[in-house]
């Protein structure tokens, strides 16, 4: 056992030192850093616009960079290795084709890991830099936890059966509202008044094109009167309110009430509708632990380029690891696409097995598309789930509970799985033919 893991690590460390010599980091890094000097020279931004700029730009140089370099030095390794028969000297060796594949895996994820510990390093230095030189006017590199509701309930009100999470609707009507529920809360945690964050659905039952309306938010602990504050909202646009955090009851509980202000209104939400925040944390930490869900992103894409260029040319495995990383970044919207599709052919009055108006898709053919695009959505990993703008150009926080339930779960899944491909062809491939 001690002799296979010598073995794999000494492929693996073979193959970063190999892929260093290509000198390709050099050029991203300086891109990278010429990227960021742009944007903090703009002299028509204003300086908090400059640095989500900063921010922005930096992440998606990392992100879009590592995938480039997972597509690229994944897609012609093993067939590099093929072609040039180089293959022969390692299986010659008491080394297992498995090895070799599980060695260049995991080679290519250290490599991927340095290159986004050197563009967080430079990210971080130079924004440093910049608020330095800036002075008081540079807005404050900040990072606030995000707390998430242990109960979620909606009395009087009706769920969606087709959303999921399951999404609630309540009417404006005596005792309707959504209702959060926090336990645990430490008052030391928050400033003077805590910060919430709320995005909704809003509708009017006298209007169907209306997407506004006023709420009613009410903070409340037991035994103490509500803290009750009127909010406009757009549907799906966040508001932001406030209250005292003296209202935090002695033993962490805190109920928050939200219900229709308007006398013909409804409101729609789910469980994560609403967030409330506590005092920021380390900007560098949290920076970091974004960078760690680019490298989830980063690794099923050198997977699955892996995996496929074991049975295909170079060409076109790197073509695969392009679609998994389109796909995977527009999968929400595909998500929501066909669920759209769905219900058009459940309220659609036309004939089964022809369109309805003229120039309309044939029903047949929508449910095929639909059908195979739910295929892809199950196989393909949801790169939103890993995409750290989310949470870094609102100055969220990305808290351990994000990596460890919600990111890594979903990443390592999906990377077992093709792992587990890549060495069962591995396994049993000729390398004769």
């Amino acid at each position: 056992m001690k002799a296979s893991l010598g073995r794999l690590w000494a492929i693996a460390t073979m193959t970063l030192v190999e892929a260093s010599r290509r000198k390709v980091f050099t050029i991203l890094i300086l891109f990278a850093v010429a990227l960021l000097s742009s944007a903090a020279f703009f002299p028509s931004v204003e300086m908090s616009a400059r640095l989500r700029l900063m921010e922005a730009w930096s992440l998606r140089a990392a992100t879009l960079f590592t995938a480039i370099v997972a597509l690229f030095v994944a897609g012609f390794s093993l067939p590099g290795d093929f072609e040039t028969r180089r293959i022969y000297l390692l299986v010659t060796k008491p080394v297992s084709k498995v090895t070799i594949f599980l060695g260049r895996l995991l080679g290519f994820a250290m490599l991927l890991a340095v290159f986004l510990g050197v563009m967080g390093l430079v990210t971080v230095v130079f924004i440093r830099i910049v608020a330095l030189l800036a002075g008081p006017s540079f807005p404050p590199l900040v990072a606030y936890p995000r707390l998430a509701a242990r109960e979620f309930e909606a009395p009087r009100g009706n769920p969606d059966k087709d959303e999921d999470p399951p999404r609630w609707t309540v009417q404006s009507a005596p005792g309707a509202a959504l209702v959060w529920t926090y336990r645990g809360l430490d008052r030391a945690d928050f400033p003077d008044a805590v910060r919430g964050d709320i995005r909704l659905i809003l509708g009017s039952r006298s209007d169907n094109f209306r997407a506004s309306g006023s709420v009613e938010i009410a903070a409340s602990a037991p035994g103490r009167a509500p803290h009750r504050q009127t909010l406009f909202l757009q549907t799906h646009e966040e508001g932001s309110f406030s209250f005292p955090a003296d209202l935090i009851g002695a033993d962490g509980t805190l109920e928050v009430r939200v219900a229709p202000a308007d006398a013909d209104g409804w409101i729609s939400g789910w469980a994560a509708s609403l967030a409330l925040f506590t005092r920021p944390a380390n900007f560098e930490l949290n920076f970091l632990k974004g960078l760690v869900l680019a490298f989830f992103q980063s690794a099923l894409v050198l997977a699955a380029t892996l995996m496929a260029s074991t049975f295909l040319s170079a060409p076109v495995s790197i073509l695969l690891g392009i679609m998994l990383y389109v796909v995977g970044s527009v999968h929400t919207y595909a998500r929501e696409g066909t669920r759209d599709i769905d219900r058009s052919m459940e309220t659609s009055s036309g004939h089964e097995g022809h369109g309805g108006a003229a120039g309309e898709i044939p029903r047949p053919v929508l449910r095929v598309s639909s059908a195979i695009s739910k295929v892809i959505l199950v196989i393909v990993p949801d790169f939103d789930r890993f995409d750290f703008s989310a949470w870094l150009l609102k100055d969220r926080a990305v808290s351990w509970n994000d990596l460890a339930r919600a990111a890594f779960p979903h990443a390592a899944i999906q990377a077992v799985i093709l792992t587990a491909l890549g060495m069962l062809v591995m396994r049993f491939k000729d390398f004769g033919q």
